[in-house]
């Protein structure tokens, strides 16, 4: 479909605006006025193609967004998702929306990280359920805009780290909470998949017939095409994506969830390879330093990210004994005890052996979802059928630490002392006017949200 015109998209925008930002066929909370919602999913030329065609097994997908066609149509013209075959193709959602939004329920974002915010504000604006790929968002007041925009509209929202869905991770926190392993003073994080390669500075290049380049940029500043953006290259970049979040969505959770960690004190990275300008960093190791809450002690919490970055074998681990998480996961380090968890929060275990033999399972006091899956746990949620497990009330703040250590990787080997409440790093003025605390968004005249 071709790009809206400007002034077209102005009038649909105004008679919007007109009669408001309700709801037009929503299901709220509660119980369901029929078994299926029609559901959008924008962003579906990796990633998102698979999950609208696992959305659309027990829901109408009745719409696919993405601003690179030929490579969309490439994605779901496959056997695997031929559940999406014949499914109307959009290239901008707020053409979508001004044409068919009465009949949409909720979307789905598998956009790259840096459209997560503008397209899931657009929908939550609209009284629209929103569940959006992780992470959250590209910068820290997006993230609080967003998680605050959601509360006000009363939208059923997810944020897709699937591992939270799982029973592992219910019974990860309930061991913590039962103090089976005692005070947690310290969390080992590691990563060596975070899909990092070597790039050279971008050189302009033609953009492709079918990929509107105006779309994918959205709110960000423009910038010459390069054929490095295109596909999942655009992870490399910080205009477009951060380092830590990516993996550190799933990897930072089973300590967020099961030791309220909170808002952290201070942030700072080890870096190897400095970033270059616009281009983030291979590796490193991030610290973050985090308050007593409660009862519970303080917490240092280190992320080893990156293929060439040593971690510590875990210090209660028995000798002998396999890191069979090698590849990337978490260990929350108790007294004489701790609990390691994989990439995705599954398979928590207590080790040493003998301690896990002993203790066994804690009681079932953290909420254990009905649904299969994350997604599904989402679409029950909307029915009320199900809790959502990862709204943007929970899920903002633990996006906010994992920008924090985009952060300190741009600008890497300083302690950055961070003041939460008014969103400032507090030591360093350079880096407290990094674009990924406040991003400066110069075409937001163009209604992105």
């Amino acid at each position: 479909m071709k790009t809206i015109k400007r002034r077209d998209f102005l009038k649909g925008a105004v008679a919007a605006a007109a009669v408001g930002a309700a709801p037009f066929n929503i299901l709220k909370a509660g119980p369901s006025p029929n078994s299926k919602l029609n559901i959008a999913c924008i962003g579906v030329g990796g990633m998102g193609s698979s999950d609208a065609s696992y959305l659309a097994r027990d829901d109408n997908v009745i719409a696919l967004c993405d601003v690179d066609e030929p490579r969309h149509k490439k994605c779901i013209a496959s056997e695997k998702t031929k559940n999406l075959h014949g499914i109307p193709l959009w290239t901008d959602y707020r053409v979508m929306f001004d044409k068919i939004g009465k009949d949409i329920d909720a979307i789905y974002v598998g956009t790259p990280e840096h459209v997560h915010f503008a397209v899931s504000m657009f929908a939550i604006r609209r009284g629209k359920h929103v569940y959006t790929q992780k992470p959250l968002c590209h910068t820290v007041n997006e993230c609080r805009i967003l998680t605050e925009e959601a509360k006000k509209h009363k939208v059923i929202t997810q944020m897709g780290h699937q591992g939270h869905s799982s029973t592992s991770s219910a019974q990860i926190r309930d061991w913590v909470q039962a103090g089976a392993i005692g005070d947690i003073k310290e969390v080992i994080a590691y990563s060596r998949k975070n899909y990092w390669t070597k790039v050279l500075r971008p050189e302009p290049s033609k953009v492709p017939a079918g990929f509107d380049w105006n779309l994918f940029l959205n709110r960000a500043e423009m910038i010459p095409f390069s054929e490095s953006y295109r596909n999942r290259e655009w992870i490399r970049f910080s205009h477009f994506s951060g380092v830590t979040g990516d993996m550190g969505a799933h990897i930072l959770d089973p300590a967020y969830y099961s030791l309220d960690l909170g808002d952290p004190l201070s942030v700072h990275a080890e870096v190897k390879d400095p970033p270059g300008p616009r281009i983030l960093p291979k590796a490193g190791v991030i610290t973050w330093e985090f308050a007593a809450r409660g009862k519970m002690p303080p917490v240092t919490m280190k992320f080893y990210l990156g293929p060439d970055i040593p971690y510590p074998r875990p210090k209660h681990l028995e000798e002998g004994r396999s890191t069979w998480f090698m590849e990337s996961g978490s260990v929350l380090v108790g007294e004489d005890k701790s609990i390691m968890a994989g990439s995705h929060s599954q398979s928590g275990r207590i080790f040493p052996e003998a301690a896990m033999q002993a203790i066994g399972k804690a009681s079932e006091k953290a909420y254990r979802c009905k649904a299969g899956t994350h997604l599904q746990n989402w679409t029950f949620a909307i029915k009320g059928e199900d809790k959502a497990m990862s709204q943007f009330d929970y899920a903002g703040p633990l996006s906010e630490i994992n920008v924090l250590g985009d952060v300190a990787m741009m600008h890497p080997n300083r302690k950055l002392i961070w003041d939460a409440k008014n969103m400032k790093i507090t030591n360093d003025e350079e880096a407290d006017k990094s674009i990924f605390i406040r991003r400066p968004n110069p075409r937001d005249n163009l209604n992105w949200i």
